[in-house]
């Protein structure tokens, strides 16, 4: 990889993001003549290899799973280089806007209408995904971007796990953000479609409330409330309210089914549809 350009095709034009595991890039394809965001996993040259290796098998299987998918709410994949002198590096549509959390740092609580609106578009993907045997297993505001347009799409598919493939964490290792963890995923508990539901409900919390039900300021009292507190009281939820309880209940086999939780939602969203919320790049 060259010190401004990514396999002699794409120019790096300005870095947008960056992880504990990369930096995501503003860039354009040369060829092709589009704006593309480029996601570059950086593997430390001092990383043990079985360990590089598994950050190298997440990421293919991140660029895998988003690929699968046909939904106008997941950013789509163009292109993945599997190797390149850092890194594997996926090439992915480029939005022009902000992530939600960005948006509620900026906004704090958002009315009811504008999150069931978002929710519907998150529930959307999120239904799409299981169909294909996705888990995407990190939603959370910051993997939920809004365009200046006002469209709204479900990113970071990069702990995303396809069911017919072996876990990578056996070694224990609770990947994702801990404010939005499911009980089932905080206890090491096998997950699956209704932990993103649980994640779902805990990102609409956020959008009403301002902050996420269960942040206690650090990892480890995160986690501990996550499994033992009742759920907080979100009195800004409006017609909201059931989704939000119904899919933040601790038992997945009592929770609300996202199936049921779209059905809410599209009743007390702004947009129904889901695809279009302006004003919240206002």
């Amino acid at each position: 990889m060259s010190q401004r350009r990514v396999a002699e095709r794409y120019r790096l034009d300005a870095m947008i993001g960056r992880g504990s595991t990369g930096t995501t890039w503003a860039a354009t394809d040369e060829i092709l003549r589009r704006r593309v965001a480029l996601k570059k996993i950086n593997i430390p040259r001092d990383m043990p290899p079985a360990d590089s290796d598994q950050l190298r098998e997440r990421t293919l299987r991140e660029a895998r799973a988003v690929a699968a998918l046909s939904n106008p709410h997941v950013v789509t994949v163009y292109d993945i280089l599997p190797v390149t002198d850092t890194g594997p590096v996926i090439v992915m549509e480029l939005l022009q806007g902000r992530s939600l959390a960005h948006i509620i740092r900026q906004l704090g609580r958002l009315p009811s209408g504008q999150a069931g609106t978002i929710g519907v578009a998150v529930a959307s993907a999120l239904l799409a995904a299981h169909a294909t045997g996705i888990t995407h297993r990190d939603v959370k505001p910051s993997n939920i971007l809004v365009s200046d347009d006002g469209l709204i799409k479900l990113t970071d598919f990069g702990i995303a796990r396809n069911s017919a493939e072996h876990t990578i964490t056996g070694t224990g290792l609770i990947l994702g953000s801990p404010a939005y963890l499911a009980p089932e995923t905080a206890n090491g508990i096998p997950v699956g479609p209704a932990s993103d539901a649980w994640s779902l409900g805990a990102t609409l919390f956020a959008c009403v409330e301002g902050h996420p039900p269960f942040d206690q300021g650090t990892a480890i009292d995160t986690v501990v409330s996550i499994v033992n507190d009742p759920v907080p009281p979100h009195p800004h939820a409006g017609l909201l309210a059931p989704a939000i309880s119904g899919l933040l209940v601790k038992s997945r086999d009592l929770r609300m089914n996202l199936d049921r939780a779209l059905a809410i939602l599209r009743g007390a969203a702004d947009d129904p549809s889901g695809t279009h919320t302006a004003r919240l790049t206002r």
